[in-house]
């Protein structure tokens, strides 16, 4: 066998020897605070990976004994993962492959694994003056608190204009182009009177000349309402996500994953719920079923959605992963109308359980929670379903269960 170029770097003998802290001091970034859980660790995503809001405080997830570091990114909609390359890809400067380097991107990157182990520094960059922790702390002290604003308040008049963007909605599928059409025909819930009631539907290329809601064009939009009823914001789904997305696996995955869900850059998603405008509170039966079934935690919209098309209140995360103060709010509702008590709902496959186990641990230190299902429950008979594709049917076995819980029956049926 002949011998190894002299240029050839075994980036798989490097890996081992390297931890994600000396990856981030590199590239001269400073991780945000850790969450150590056996050998996994969890924290708000740090990678130049395109995210348009901040993540949760446990979005990444890092398994730190693994060789190669392996980690995983559990905010709502987004699918990337990989290793410690993929991490190098994503943080060092210049143009990323969407964290899957190749050719003279991967040669850099290994280039910089073997600069770590000898400790040398990367190349140093433009100083950018720092204030002093003296300063910074009297800054955060007196700065305002994280908020979003309703859009009618806004003071960009833009923004302000987009308050009643639903107007140029379809929500007819025969009215849309095919994507959007099967994405509606697929969901038979989103029926023209539940896309009106909840102010979503479909919004066109060519709706008007004033390119109002531009980045939204082509999706299908959702409202983020307060919980006094007012628009914070819209956020689209792509219709063609899918067909996107099997592209992208035939194309060898070059370039960066297509986005599903699309946020407007600067808003903060983990302060709200989908679905908490209190006005729903004033539907007839809505108080004396949650009383009854207590507060349902789902993650998307569709879920939530689906679910009222039942008659089944359940607010939304936006995320599989939820953060402190959708924990604080959740536990007030539930102490005002869900009688104390927390149902998780979240989507029955791997990432949703992740998600189900930390807000059991988050949740239970405040009010009662329990799980509403799991790929094991009810001999698997949900494994791998989303709440969006439950029957009245199938909703009636797990709220027997539920029911069964309350009287002191701990055996899913």
């Amino acid at each position: 066998m002949p011998p190894d170029k002299r240029s050839y770097v075994n980036v798989d003998e490097l890996l081992p020897r390297i931890s994600l802290e000396q990856v981030a001091a590199f590239y001269g970034v400073t991780l945000p605070a850790i969450t150590q859980v056996g050998d996994e660790i969890r924290l708000r995503c740090f990678l130049n990976c395109g995210k348009t809001a901040e993540t949760g405080d446990r979005a990444l997830s890092f398994q730190v004994s693994h060789p190669a570091k392996q980690w995983k990114c559990h905010q709502y909609g987004c699918p990337q993962g990989g290793n410690l390359i993929s991490v190098c890809d994503l943080l060092k400067p210049g143009a990323s492959a969407g964290g899957r380097p190749r050719g003279d991107r991967f040669k850099e990157i290994a280039t910089d694994l073997q600069a770590m182990l000898q400790r040398v520094l990367a190349t140093p960059q433009p100083a950018v003056p720092q204030a002093s922790s003296e300063a910074i702390a009297d800054k955060s002290e007196k700065s305002e608190p994280t908020v979003n604003i309703p859009l009618r308040l806004s003071p960009n008049e833009r923004a302000r204009s987009l308050v009643s963007l639903d107007d140029k909605f379809l929500i007819e599928p025969g009215s849309m182009t095919p994507f959007a059409s099967a994405y509606f025909r697929k969901r038979p819930f989103l029926t023209p009177d539940l896309c009106c009631k909840w102010r979503m539907g479909y919004l066109p290329r060519d709706a008007g000349s004033d390119r109002t809601g531009g980045t939204m064009r082509g999706m299908i939009v959702y409202p983020l309402l307060s919980e006094r009823g007012d628009i914070l914001t819209w956020f689209g789904r792509d219709p063609q996500h899918e067909h996107k997305k099997l592209e992208w696996e035939r194309g060898d995955k070059l370039g960066r994953e297509p986005e599903k869900f699309h946020f407007v850059k600067g808003f903060h998603r983990g302060l709200e719920l989908f679905g908490q405008q209190a006005s729903r509170l004033s539907e007839p039966g809505y108080r004396e079923k949650l009383h009854d079934l207590s507060v349902i935690i789902v993650e998307g919209p569709n879920d939530v959605i689906a679910l009222d098309s039942l008659g089944i209140p359940a607010v939304g995360l936006m995320s599989n992963i939820i953060t402190d103060d959708q924990v604080m709010k959740i536990t007030r509702w539930a102490e005002l109308v869900g009688n104390h008590r927390v149902t998780l709902l979240l989507d029955c496959d791997a990432p949703g359980e992740t998600g189900m186990k930390e807000a059991l641990w988050k949740l239970s230190q405040h009010c009662d929670v329990r799980l509403g299902w799991s790929e094991s429950m009810y001999g698997g008979h949900f494994k791998g379903r989303q709440p969006e594709s439950l029957t009245i049917q199938d909703w009636q076995i797990i709220e027997r269960f539920l029911r069964s819980r309350d009287v002191g029956d701990q055996e899913p049926i």
